[in-house]
């Protein structure tokens, strides 16, 4: 058993465990475990444990139908979040780029929800992807569904929005205040990362194991 296939399956089984919404501090037990199995026994951990998806699965289960879901990992409040900061912003920077004044229309909106319920779809299809146990030929066609519906999404949102139409106006502000709400909106994305990061270390249960990953 080589350092470099150990530390391969490792990296793939922390990245099959967190797709699966297993928390924090099981992960850096489950880690834990492989990693001092592999290096008492030099057992292939393959063979111990099943591939990295296998076993992330079966860690799972512990946790109860739901949380071995991808679709978890998608639809958590905090990522929702997440999108939802990051798309005002980039509604608000874009335009103050070239115009004046920011408009805000009720087609602009419709559109922006539009599209932040549509980029679920990918990212759903690309989890489902990257959790697939049941064959490689699956996995690809996940993947390009998931690429698929990235690409189409700003396409139907865009024209969501001009069926709706321009009118009325919400509001408009000037560019400077397009910026500095686009500027908050950013923050907020940043801490609502930092904040889910925190939440959720890895953390190896051994003595002077790293504290996170």
């Amino acid at each position: 058993m080589t350092t470099e296939s150990s530390e391969k399956y490792r990296n793939e089984l922390m990245f099959a465990l967190r797709m699966r919404e297993v928390p924090g501090d099981r992960v850096g037990d489950v880690l834990a475990e492989v990693e001092t199995h592999v290096a008492e026994t030099g057992q292939d951990p393959v063979e111990a444990f099943g591939t990295p998806g296998e076993y992330a699965a079966r860690v799972a289960e512990e946790f109860g139908a739901f949380a071995g879901s991808p679709r978890r990992a998608v639809l958590r409040p905090s990522v929702l979040l997440v999108a939802a900061l990051a798309l005002c912003a980039a509604e608000l920077a874009v335009p103050a780029v070239t115009t004046s004044e920011v408009t805000l229309t009720t087609g602009s909106l419709v559109g922006l929800v539009a599209l932040l319920a549509l980029l679920l779809v990918p990212l759903l299809l690309a989890m489902r992807a990257a959790t697939e146990l049941h064959g490689a030929g699956r996995r690809v066609w996940f993947g390009l569904g998931a690429l698929a519906t990235l690409v189409l999404a700003p396409f139907v949102a865009n024209r969501l929005e001009g069926v709706v139409g321009a009118e009325p106006v919400l509001f408009t502000m000037p560019r400077w205040s397009a910026f500095a709400l686009a500027g908050v909106f950013l923050l907020g994305t940043v801490a609502v990362l930092a904040r889910t990061i925190r939440g959720n270390r890895i953390v190896d249960p051994r003595p002077g194991g790293v504290g996170s990953r």
